[in-house]
């Protein structure tokens, strides 16, 4: 519980280590629960240190530092070998030396090469992947849709490094079922399909992209009273994708389309976040989006027709991985591409968030595919993002010190202008020390140091465990319900009926595995679950996706199962 960020250029004197234990008891209703406070007076006793003297005789400030080393870094890339144990475990020292790393900083540098398979398993040895669905085995459905590279293979060496192309000209109908052509018809002729909420209409023409959710008659703009965007009218919509070559991005199909949904409710349990898609059906020799990069890690499922895919690196390190999709790209912004390759049915692309992409169809033939997408704010960042402020509020609500007020002239001391008008002096390789001492500024170093330590306070209380309940339980409130066939139980023996009947003698039992989430919330011991959640208002944001407006959704659907 002491992961503790590093000055980029010293580090402070070294704290001792405490244990961090979670306690519900002094947080504010609805708020992340701090850690308990360290032992009395560890905190204060730190203030005795003994006054140290530098290599010229000098007495320092007891907050100056040394630079741990002269790589600038100091040892920040070594984090990604860090988070990248946790998932792989540790790489021994042959495989070091031959190379081998977690790094994705070093798959972008070493040239962000993808990896090209072709599926040649014989048909009796490929999975029914709709079974797999309907049955909801999670690890094994994720292993059908990225076969034949192994599972393993997959999260070692490509999931968030590279991106990967899965040819398969000998399974054609892979992903036959999930999705057609004939269903987004239907949908609109029923009336269902609302503009930008189920489909945006738009094209990709000289550059410019555009975008045409209007209907003939005018009619399909947002409502001024209701804030509703309009229906989509079928005609209209045909019309612009036969004449004038207009894409359809169809928002998240799973809310009507079953097999779509039980595939989606499997991958979020073997991604443990949110998990979702939309489809794109383009018409032949057309573009329908401009160059851009995501922030979700994409698996591109070809269903109908064909595509060819330019795919470019990220632009910058400082892109790689990112928390916010960019906005669109010209031609001229994303240099060469490191993988062009044309994705017929069956065939799978996967792209990491921050993979610059473009697509558009070839001659003779439209094209559809769906893009499943996962892992959007799901990182570390997001777990500390959650435990940072409730590790504020702790430390200023048990440590003294940080409710006082800094010395008048710190301003003077901190900020650009201060950081930057002098450099202390640095040691040269003889020994000897290039620049002035006098040009330093101890004051500044006493107060970047005592700003360290304060930090350093905070995050000792770190409340680890509470930010993951609080991002688990709101999992369990985004989360597509279980259809049917993943959980143990008929419905009659869940719901508000079945509880009336419970008693003290009564054996309660979770009908799916990890389908709960104990958590504290307004001292409260909560259990947060998925199963009345809805189908129509997933992934449409917000942390609280139940109860949908059109009534039950959550059985089968349309006799689509």
């Amino acid at each position: 519980n002491e992961l503790a960020p590093r000055p980029r250029k010293a580090m402070p004197p070294k704290s001792k280590k405490r244990k961090s234990v979670a306690s519900p008891a002094t947080e504010p209703p609805g708020e992340i629960q701090p850690a308990s406070p360290p032992s009395p007076g560890t905190d204060e006793d730190d203030d005795e240190r003994d006054e140290a003297i530098d290599d010229q005789g000098r007495s320092q400030s007891p907050f100056h530092f040394e630079a741990e080393d002269d790589s600038g870094d100091d040892g920040e890339d070594d984090l990604e070998g860090l988070v990248g144990d946790l998932l792989n475990g540790e790489i021994d020292d042959e495989a070091a030396a031959e190379g081998a790393t977690h790094s994705a900083v070093d798959a972008l540098r070493d040239g962000f090469q993808p990896v090209i398979v072709e599926d040649e398993r014989p048909p009796d040895d490929v999975d029914d992947g709709h079974a797999l669905a309907e049955a909801g085995d999670a690890e094994e459905l994720m292993r059908w849709l990225i076969a034949p590279v192994p599972l393993e293979t997959f999260m070692r060496d490509i999931w968030e490094r590279r991106p990967a192309y899965v040819s398969r000209n000998a399974h054609k109908g892979y992903f036959d079922g999930l999705l057609s052509k004939a269903d987004i018809d239907e949908w609109l002729r029923a009336g269902k399909m609302r503009y930008q909420r189920n489909v945006d209409v738009t094209s990709y023409k000289d550059g410019v992209r555009r975008t045409h959710n209007v209907n003939d008659d005018g009619s399909g703009g947002v409502d001024d009273a209701t804030g509703e965007p309009g229906f989509a009218d079928a005609d209209t919509v045909w019309r612009r994708f036969d004449e004038e070559g207009c894409s359809l991005r169809v928002l998240h199909p799973q809310r009507w389309r079953d097999p779509l949904w039980k595939t989606l409710a499997a991958l979020e349990r073997f991604w443990n976040c949110s998990t979702g898609c939309n489809c794109y059906l383009t018409p032949a020799d057309s573009q329908g989006f401009s160059p851009h990069y995501d922030d979700i890690d994409a698996f591109i499922l070809q269903l109908e027709g064909k595509k060819m895919w330019r795919v470019y690196p990220p632009r910058s390190e400082a892109e790689m991985l990112p928390r916010y999709s960019s906005p669109n790209f010209g031609q001229d912004d994303v240099g060469e591409p490191v993988l062009e390759v044309i994705l017929e049915p069956g065939d799978l692309l996967y792209m990491p968030r921050g993979t610059v992409h473009q697509a558009n169809c070839v001659p003779g033939d439209h094209s559809l595919h769906v893009t499943l997408s996962t892992n959007q704010f799901n990182t570390w960042a997001d777990l500390l993002e959650v435990a940072f402020p409730a590790a504020l509020r702790a430390a200023v609500a048990e440590v003294p010190a940080l409710r006082r007020c800094p010395p008048p002239d710190y301003l003077a001391h901190l900020g650009v202008r201060a950081a930057n008008a002098a450099e202390p002096p640095e040691e040269t390789d003889d020994g000897d020390f290039d620049g002035d001492f006098d040009a330093a500024n101890p004051r500044r170093d006493d107060l970047v140091g005592a700003l360290t330590e304060l930090a350093q306070c905070v995050m000792r209380r770190l409340p680890l465990d509470a930010a993951a309940d609080h991002i688990g339980a709101r999992l369990m409130r985004q989360r597509l319900p279980p259809p049917p066939s993943h959980v143990s139980a008929p419905a009659s023996a869940t719901g508000a009926n079945a509880a009336a009947t419970v008693t003290d003698d009564t054996t309660v039992r979770i009908t799916q595995e990890e389908g709960a989430r104990l958590a504290v919330e307004d001292d409260a011991v909560v259990v947060c679950h998925p199963f009345g959640n809805g189908r129509l208002l997933h992934m449409e944001g917000g942390d609280d996706e139940e109860g949908d407006e059109e009534g039950d959704e959550n059985g089968e659907g349309e006799g689509d199962a």
